[in-house]
């Protein structure tokens, strides 16, 4: 009987994550819409943060960046040509 307790309180506890972390449709504001398409806005300056994630990212698109740039363009069996 607990061990089925337990079980319906972690169901519990996922259905009521799964509804809280769902959202509500967006809405978008037309007037924050019109201000950023209309290209005399200020553009802001992004801080990055370091985390250990995005520097072993940085560090596999830096490589295949390279990798691509090594190539000197289309080669191999699917070259346009």
């Amino acid at each position: 009987m607990v061990l089925f307790l337990k079980i319906l309180g972690a169901l519990a506890a996922l259905a009521l994550g799964i509804y809280l972390g769902w959202g509500g449709p967006y809405r978008p504001d037309p007037e924050l819409i019109e201000r950023a398409l209309d290209g005399h806005g200020q553009r802001r300056k992004v801080r990055r943060h370091f985390t250990p994630l995005g520097w072993l990212r940085g560090r596999l698109e830096r490589a295949s960046r390279e990798r691509r740039r090594s190539r000197g363009g289309r080669s191999g069996p699917f070259a346009l040509s």
